[in-house]
């Protein structure tokens, strides 16, 4: 198994578990790549992607520091892409579409060998003039070989999958608040660093991983509602 997930997964359980005390340092780079026995570019990967998911924050000088337990709460539903793609002034644009080979993080999420060929695709939902929602999906190629022939700007991926022969069973998802990285905050055209939602979604056809997929939300664009019985 890649070290990388594993150092991910073990610190987020870390901090879950309030393991890490607020308002003291987490151990160093260096600490945690003797630990896990990796290098410290490896370490530093796993504490980049956590900050930037929200889990920890750093302060020049004095170390990276947990920013306390999340608390899993709820539920809420996203609009289908049928009814986004209804309206006259939305539009879907495919900024990539490919096949590649997975990553060791990519297999460990859709539960595959690294190398294993993958369907990348790379949206950009926008109303009007306004960049609103990015999305990054990876799809396990053997379920469905033949997507990429699709058209995928006015498609629903999902929908598209179905009538392919890949019956969906049910989707996993959680929401964060995060911070944008400067690709994301260029492609939404607002600031480093300016909030925003990130959704993740693992969708499976029984048993199996077919999709997993990371959507950027515009926080002063979107809110999330739903009703149900109490």
């Amino acid at each position: 198994m890649a070290k990388y997930p594993l150092i991910k997964t073990t610190l987020k359980d870390r901090l879950l578990g309030g393991h890490y005390t607020e308002g003291l340092p987490l151990p160093s780079e260096p600490q945690l790549a003797r630990e896990f026995e990796v290098s410290r570019m490896t370490a530093r990967r796993a504490i980049d992607e956590l900050e930037r998911e929200g889990y920890v924050y750093r302060v020049q000088g004095a170390g990276t520091f947990p920013t306390g337990k999340r608390f899993r709460q709820g539920m809420f539903r996203v609009r289908p892409f049928k009814e986004w793609a209804r309206h006259p002034d939305h539009r879907t644009t495919v900024l990539r579409a490919m096949q590649i080979e997975a990553t060791p993080e990519i297999a460990v999420v859709l539960q595959i060998q690294p190398g294993d060929p993958v369907i990348f695709v790379h949206r950009l939902r926008t109303a009007g003039d306004e960049a609103l929602v990015i999305e990054k999906r990876y799809i396990n190629a053997a379920l469905v070989p033949s997507l990429l022939d699709h058209n995928l700007s006015a498609e629903s991926i999902h929908e598209t999958m179905v009538a392919l022969g890949v019956p969906l069973a049910r989707v996993e998802q959680n929401l964060e608040a995060v911070n944008l990285r400067q690709e994301e905050a260029d492609l939404l055209r607002v600031p480093v660093g300016t909030a925003a939602f990130l959704l993740r979604r693992t969708t499976y056809s029984g048993q199996t991983r077919a999709s997993y997929v990371n959507y950027w939300v515009r926080g002063d664009r979107y809110a999330f509602q739903d009703t149900f019985e109490p």
